[in-house]
């Protein structure tokens, strides 16, 4: 019987409590005469009252009055619908052609309109989609869009395509979109930090996809993180929970957010020509705030509207210090002169560390060593390939001594005190009969300075030595000690003015022979 069972349950209560001819049931419901008859003979022919029917729910009650449907699957063969799921995902295979197949093995079987229509309606009970109750601070998705945007070099015209990143809140839908040059490791930290510098917050949750910048490897046993992104994580304090691979619904809100962003921002910016990534972020900025500012029919409220709402009272406060985020390096081997290298340049690490596993951190200029999260070495960052930064703090006492005694060290020391002081080394070495000596007298100067109140008193002392001559240290020793640079130079012998009564040596050798 084709009409719906709440039908039948009216038409059953009123021929169980009233003495309605039929066809005036039949006016009252707008169903045949020939329908209420129906019914009416499987009332009496099973000996059925309302009172026993009004309890029963609808399959119950259609078992019992006899009006349960048959299907065409009853009436005729169908196939196993498992069996054809899987051939049609082998390459060429068609339901025409599996359904040819079919009706060879079952001539009497269902038609191929009739095995469509039913191979849907096995699907809609394969695919059952679970809706995502998210609580209020509780989960970021994050994803990158499929679209890319174009940014022209000014200078030689290379246009390079920036990547546009989208993360938003499970509780209100607040969306957060930003431009990063790439989908690399230090740009995909980067965006996290805006998203939660936006946010003004972290949630406990950040699902993100299975790219390598932040998941190595989803097994069924485990899942290997990125270091980066797990240091990021430690950071800020949320927890990642990567969607399953191939399984885009996992983190359906974030699917239909890039949506969102594809069509309301980047397809609105599709003619402008962009610079720079800044100037792209620059124009995305009030596209994103007119889509959470949005209100319509289905949602009253806007995006921003429920994130104050829910999301913002809940999130967890910012750290104190931001992350640096830049490129990393991990599990680097010091060689055994204590040095690690990047990009063609090596730069010490104490020494104490030689033979050890340590990681890199190059943010901006600088270049941060750590050993075991523990930093143990910064460097002003250099691009000179095959060159050497050697710091003498860590050098062991026996190499810097070494290092220390070098005529170019001892040069830059002499330098670093003043020019008086670095031309009395520098003619130490060039004009001392051994050149050794000279050398060995830098040595012993730098080692004695040490004992002057300051370096002043040094470039005072070396000055006078240098109009005096005196380049042995025993002499500079003695001018500091006898303090003879403060003097100043010595008067000059006064000239005699010559005159008649001026007697001289002549005058008293004559005189004496004429006594």
């Amino acid at each position: 019987m084709k009409i719906p069972v709440h039908l039948q349950r009216h038409i059953a209560r009123t021929l169980c409590g009233s003495d309605m001819s039929n066809r005036k049931i039949g006016r009252t419901f707008k169903v045949s005469p020939n329908t209420v008859r129906a019914i009416r003979e499987r009332l009496v022919k099973a000996g059925l009252h309302w009172e026993t029917l009004g309890v029963l729910d609808d399959e119950a009650f259609r078992q019992a009055l006899g009006t349960v449907p048959t299907s065409v699957s009853k009436r005729k063969g169908t196939p196993d619908w498992l069996y054809i799921d899987t051939e049609l995902r082998k390459r060429d295979v068609t339901l025409e052609l599996l359904w040819q197949e079919f009706r060879e093995s079952q001539p009497g079987g269902v038609s191929y309109p009739q095995m469509t229509r039913l191979y849907r309606e096995w699907q809609k009970t394969q695919r059952l989609c679970m809706r995502h109750i998210y609580r209020a601070g509780d989960i970021m998705l994050v994803d990158f869009c499929g679209r890319t945007m174009p940014i022209t070099d000014p200078d030689t015209g290379e246009v390079r395509r920036a990547q546009i990143f989208v993360a938003v809140l499970g509780g209100s839908g607040l969306i957060f979109a930003w431009a990063v040059p790439s989908q690399k490791v230090p740009d995909w930290l980067a965006c996290h930090s805006k998203g939660f510098e936006f946010y003004g917050g972290v949630p406990r949750q950040v699902t993100p996809d299975n790219l390598k910048s932040a998941i190595l490897k989803h097994g069924r046993q485990h899942i290997v993180m990125n270091q980066a992104y797990a240091e990021l994580a430690e950071h800020y304090g949320f927890v990642v929970l990567p969607a399953r691979p191939r399984k885009p619904r996992d983190k359906g809100l974030a699917e239909v957010s890039v949506q969102i962003v594809q069509r309301g921002i980047l397809a609105r910016l599709r003619n402008r020509v962009f610079f720079s990534v800044s100037e792209l972020n620059e124009a995305i900025a009030p596209l994103l705030t007119e889509i959470n500012n949005k209100k319509t029919k289905k949602f009253p409220r806007s995006r921003w509207e429920r994130f104050q709402e829910i999301d913002a009272p809940a999130l967890q406060p910012l750290p104190v210090a931001e992350f640096a985020t830049g490129d990393r390096v991990y599990d680097v081997r010091v060689g055994s002169d204590y040095l690690v290298e990047w990009e063609q340049h090596y730069y010490s690490v104490p020494y104490q560390y030689a033979h050890q596993l340590v990681d890199l951190r190059l943010t901006g200029a600088v270049l941060v060593v750590f050993f075991q999260r523990e930093r143990i070495a910064n460097h002003v960052r250099s691009y000179r390939p095959g060159e050497k930064t050697i710091l003498p703090e860590h050098m062991p006492p026996h190499h810097r001594h070494q290092h220390e005694s070098s005529v170019d060290a001892l040069l830059a020391w002499a330098q670093s005190i003043g020019p008086n002081t670095y031309e009395y080394a520098q003619r130490n070495l060039a004009e001392r009969a051994q050149f050794a000596n000279g050398l060995k007298t830098i040595q012993k100067l730098r080692r004695w300075s040490r004992e002057l109140p300051s370096m002043e008193r040094l470039e005072s002392a070396c000055a006078y030595a240098l109009t005096i001559n005196a380049l042995p240290l025993n002499r500079l020793q003695s001018i500091v000690r006898h303090e003879a640079d403060r003097r100043g130079k010595p008067l000059a012998k006064p000239q005699t003015t010559l005159h008649t009564n001026l007697r001289g040596a002549d005058y008293f050798s004559t005189s004496g022979e004429a006594i």
